[in-house]
């Protein structure tokens, strides 16, 4: 029997998985999806599948590439982007799987290297005559780690709760930098290089795309630095941010912290009762203090520079001939000079590790400043940004305009198959816009609805008679809109937004409103983190979110809890930012149209996923309200309507 006919026969009625599973339904879609990413296995080559929700599209890859796997002995990739996904096939279906498959298979997940925690630079760390923590709260992260660090099986951060500070994690974190590798005496019990033993002998390797794009890159400049083994076969799950994450892995960033955190690590004199640092501890080296204290001084002084610079936005392009003095280059180089004299007194070769490190930032801080500050490499974009939340960041950044030569060049023209799959990869029918962004233009393609009967679940309202979003008074009008649907279902609701500026504006308004009829409501960027607000959505049943871009997609509450999408204003991404700026200027020097072949195929795939927030189960029920108008009066409005699934629409004020 064909790699085919077995996995279709293992997901068909009767087969491994209806035995196993109560009350299993075998859905065409999942049975179409897993012939063709079983066809893909047995032919080589690219498959891109956009599967709706409910189609059980995990399945529909996992047991084709399990099949492969055991047949072949090569090992396959499964790359998502989120970590709900990872834990639910490796908590749930690879477990499930495992118990129902009659073939034995193994998988393994893998992280990034900083995910891991590092025994001997805890040991280390505990060792420290004269600790290196400026607060009672790290101190108090750090006692937290080291009772955690006895028991724990897998020693990565994401076990910790709640999560210890970055200034923390990052002193007993995994480091390629710091590794004694087979001389560590840690090194039999050494978390990251566990894993790394698991995923060499798995037939599934679970990573998520900033891993499996880091990978890309270092194999890149250096193979034998890989960070997986070897392999032929990837799937890409929740595809449609590869662009956005290869976006962030090729690019540069240069940012006030990044600097901070460098120079506190070399000598800290504002940190507690008594300084600290490498400098301070490890090798005295008091000759280097001033040459620090220049450097922080000039740092404080270059990113106010660069804030002025920016102006009363939040974002300003850096070209060849902008005026910005890279002022942290002398004194950088002085501080990597001194270091590398200290190198005579070194005896210990853990000291010798952590000063090749410190060198080696040095180094690479260096080059990204003189990168970013000549921005003369073609196809990049630079800018400098000043964002503020809890704290105002700073930084200076370079990223390329187009990532789809890159993951054509050092990605995907390596291997033999590559399957590509989200829920809203589709465009009006058509993937050009995805595969043309990522670089897969080559690539067999299957559209596949979803199992779910959107036309009996879900009411699309539509509200016809407000103004144009960007018109002032939008906001007050919409407003009491908002209200109308949240009466209908008391609350239960996701209102998303594109913009803070908009949201904090509307809930403004609405707040007494919600205040009087008991409806709890919760701000994205307030006290809460994501997670939370999403947790306490489920416990409070009547309660509202008000969020922004990741409240977009990602989020899944089955059930009563979310019985409402309020969207405000169709996604279209601002076009202010550089990035995006750089992308449409692209388009338009090779004469074609930005806004059809960018802004609104973005803009749809951001809705679709929104839109996609509301049905997860096939008992789920509910409302989509969408208050922008355009989406009726505009040519372009039929697009969004025809790439959402087939429900009742209501349009009121027509």
């Amino acid at each position: 029997m064909d790699l085919i006919s077995k996995a279709l026969s293992i997901l068909s009625p009767g087969g491994p998985i209806s035995r196993k599973l109560e009350g299993y339904e075998v859905r065409p879609q999942q049975m179409e999806m897993a012939r063709a990413v079983a066809e893909a296995f047995e032919g080589g080559g690219a498959l891109v599948v956009e599967a709706g929700t409910g189609v059980g599209k995990s399945f529909a890859y996992l047991v084709p590439a399990i099949l492969f796997s055991t047949e072949t002995g090569e090992p396959v990739v499964i790359s998502t982007n989120t970590i709900n996904l990872q834990e639910q096939l490796i908590d749930k279906d690879i477990p499930f799987l495992r118990e129902a498959l009659p073939v034995d298979f193994t998988a393994a997940l893998l992280k990034g290297r900083a995910n891991y925690l590092c025994l001997r630079r805890l040991e280390r760390l505990a060792k420290s005559e004269k600790g290196e923590f400026e607060t009672v709260e790290e101190v108090q992260d750090f006692i937290r780690i080291r009772e955690w660090a006895r028991r724990t099986a897998e020693g990565t951060i994401s076990e910790l709760c709640p999560q210890p500070s970055e200034s923390v994690w990052s002193k007993v974190c995994s480091q390629s930098e710091t590794c004694l590798g087979g001389e560590c005496k840690f090194r039999e019990g050494c978390f990251y290089y566990r894993a790394r033993e698991l995923v060499s002998q798995a037939n599934l390797i679970i990573v998520n795309h900033h891993l499996l794009l880091s990978d890309m890159v270092i194999r890149s400049v250096a193979p034998s630095g890989a960070l997986l083994p070897d392999y032929r076969h990837l799937i890409i799950d929740e595809a449609h941010n590869l662009e956005a994450v290869a976006t962030e892995h090729i690019g540069r960033s240069v940012s006030n912290w990044r600097v901070k955190r460098l120079l506190d690590e070399l000598y800290n004199p504002r940190a507690g009762d008594e300084p600290k640092g490498f400098l301070v501890k490890e090798i005295p080296a008091p000759e280097l203090y001033p040459l620090v204290e220049e450097a922080r001084a000039r740092a404080e002084l270059f990113f106010e520079l660069i804030s002025t610079w920016i102006g009363e936005g939040d974002t300003k392009r850096i070209d060849e001939g902008s005026a910005i003095p890279n002022l942290l280059e002398e004194p950088i180089l002085r501080i990597e000079e001194g270091l590398n004299e200290l190198r005579e007194r070194v005896t210990d070769q853990e000291d010798e590790l952590e000063l090749a490190a410190l060198m080696r930032r040095c180094a690479e801080l260096r080059d990204d400043l003189w990168a970013i500050l000549s921005a003369d490499e073609p196809g990049v974009v630079y800018w400098a940004e000043r964002s503020v939340g809890r704290r105002v960041t700073i930084s200076l950044n370079a990223a390329p305009i187009s990532v789809a030569e890159e993951l054509r060049e050092h990605l995907f023209s390596r291997l033999r198959t590559v399957v590509a799959t989200s829920a809203t990869l589709a465009v009006g029918g058509s993937f050009e816009y995805f595969k043309e962004r990522v670089g897969l233009e080559g690539a067999r393609e299957l559209l596949l609805g979803s199992p779910f009967d959107y036309s009996k679940q879900v009411k699309l309202f539509i509200a016809a008679d407000l103004p144009d979003p960007r018109e002032e008074g939008f906001v007050r009008e919409a407003a009491e809109y908002v209200k109308r649907y949240l009466k209908l279902t008391h609350g239960k609701a996701l209102v998303l937004f594109t913009s803070y500026r908009m949201m904090e504006e509307m809930f403004e308004i609405l707040k007494p409103w919600l205040e009087e009829m008991g409806i709890p409501a919760m701000v994205q960027g307030e006290e809460l983190s994501r997670s939370q607000m999403i947790e306490r959505f489920r416990e409070e049943v009547d309660s509202v979110i008000f969020g922004v871009a990741s409240f977009w997609e990602g989020v899944d509450v089955q059930g009563e809890a979310l019985s409402n999408v309020i969207i405000v204003k169709l996604p279209f991404s601002v076009p202010d930012h550089p990035v995006i700026q750089a992308r449409l200027e692209e388009i338009e020097r090779r004469g074609g149209n930005p806004f059809y072949e960018y802004s609104l195929p973005e803009a749809v795939l951001r809705l679709k996923q929104g839109f996609g927030r509301l049905i997860r189960t096939k008992s789920d029920a509910g409302i989509v309200a969408i208050l922008d108008s355009r989406i009726l009066t505009k040519s372009y409005g039929r697009v969004f309507l025809e790439s959402l699934p087939e429900c009742q629409v209501i349009v009121e004020g027509a």
